[in-house]
């Protein structure tokens, strides 16, 4: 049996709720897919391996 991996869609991934829910999903080892419009705001911590 095949299983599918399955994903988080977090938008706004760089404002201050999303920079949280990111670090918190993957703490718990949740697959992460983060959007966000704002390029230079990007380098960040939580946006690292997502």
């Amino acid at each position: 049996m095949t299983f599918l991996k399955e994903y988080v869609i977090v938008s706004g991934a760089s404002g201050f709720i999303g920079k949280h829910l990111l670090e918190a999903l993957k703490k718990s080892g949740i697959s992460v897919v983060a959007i966000t419009r704002d390029v230079i705001k990007n380098n960040s911590n939580a946006l690292a391996n997502v």
